[in-house]
């Protein structure tokens, strides 16, 4: 399905704690260590920047000053967000491998500081790593990845550590488990994932939250490989309502994608269905025009392409 399905792989979309809130964690009112503090927090605003700007060169630059100077103050909480966000980087610049490298130094710094295994800074960069390892095709390290990780989350949930971060990140990692076996053609188990992830976001952030309404998109995907396409057209319309009623960024960033995938549908209906082939037609006919008004609303190019494909497909099907 359209470019919001489970094809999609958001590496922080997870509420971490901001970046003004770890840096404040010291209190010493020495000039130097608050100037150091200021100093990097300016970087990483620049790294940020370059990186929207797909300078990655410029943002890894940035990134290696800041953690240069949070080196000679001795932040190590500073440190490790900084590290992070090389990582990131790296994965947004297409360098996986270096990605992977940073990741498990990461992973190897935090366990040598103290932090318990089962700490969710772990987890999350765990899960991080396993759906590296699917796109290295390392199947038994992303399987093992994803697994620790949900083991560990399910243990935690279940002792009542059920606290805004853990529910969110077990959420998150539901779904990039679910994206994992979808792509294996698992589609009863992805699909179960996906109402897993759901459910707990819609708890936790409401049915309206962007990461709530993927998992629609998601569970749709998931119908529509089960030939169950009534359900995969209702979790789309939940989504596009919900979509338009409260508009947040994110949310109408994928609106475009999800009339796309709704016109998907119609046009999978019409090709197991010739006695209501034309209405089912116009269906999807109007879906995509949405697509292409809602495209050109958010600027997003790519969507822009989907949905004239998509067009394209329709009009060899106006012969019916």
């Amino acid at each position: 399905m359209g470019g919001a399905s489970h094809s999609t792989i958001v590496f922080h979309d997870l509420p971490v704690h901001g970046l003004m809130g770890i840096l404040g964690t010291k209190v010493d009112e020495e000039n130097k260590e608050q100037l150091g503090e200021e100093k990097i927090i300016h970087m990483i605003k620049l790294a940020k920047l370059s990186q929207e700007r797909k300078e990655f060169k410029k943002s890894e630059q940035l990134l290696h000053l800041a953690l240069r100077a949070a080196y000679e103050i001795q932040h190590h909480d500073a440190q490790k967000y900084i590290i992070d966000e090389m990582a990131h980087n790296a994965y947004e610049a297409g360098d996986f491998k270096k990605a992977e490298k940073l990741f498990v130094d990461l992973i190897k710094q935090l366990l040598t500081d103290g932090v318990a295994q089962n700490d969710n800074s772990i987890i999350h960069i765990s899960a991080k790593l396993a759906n590296l390892y699917v796109m290295f095709h390392e199947e038994v390290k992303a399987h093992k990845g994803f697994n620790f990780c949900i083991h560990h989350l399910e243990a935690k949930i279940k002792k009542g550590e059920d606290d805004f971060d853990t529910l969110a990140l077990y959420s998150l990692i539901l779904s990039w488990f679910g994206d994992y076996v979808h792509g294996r053609g698992d589609f009863t188990q992805s699909l179960a994932l996906f109402k897993q992830s759901h459910e707990i976001s819609v708890k936790i952030n409401g049915k309206h939250h962007p990461h709530s309404l993927l998992q629609l998109n998601n569970m749709a995907a998931a119908y529509t490989l089960m030939n169950r396409l009534e359900d995969a057209v209702d979790c789309l319309n939940t989504a596009l309502v919900l979509a338009q009623e409260v508009k947040m960024d994110d949310g109408l960033k994928d609106l475009p994608y999800y009339f796309i995938n709704l016109a998907n549908v119609y046009l999978t209906q019409v090709e197991k269905s010739a006695a209501d082939a034309k209405e089912l037609l116009k269906m999807a006919e109007n879906s995509c025009r949405e697509a292409l008004k809602c495209a050109k609303v958010v600027d997003n190019r790519d969507a822009l392409i989907k949905a004239r494909k998509c067009m394209k497909q329709i009009n060899s099907y106006q012969t019916l």
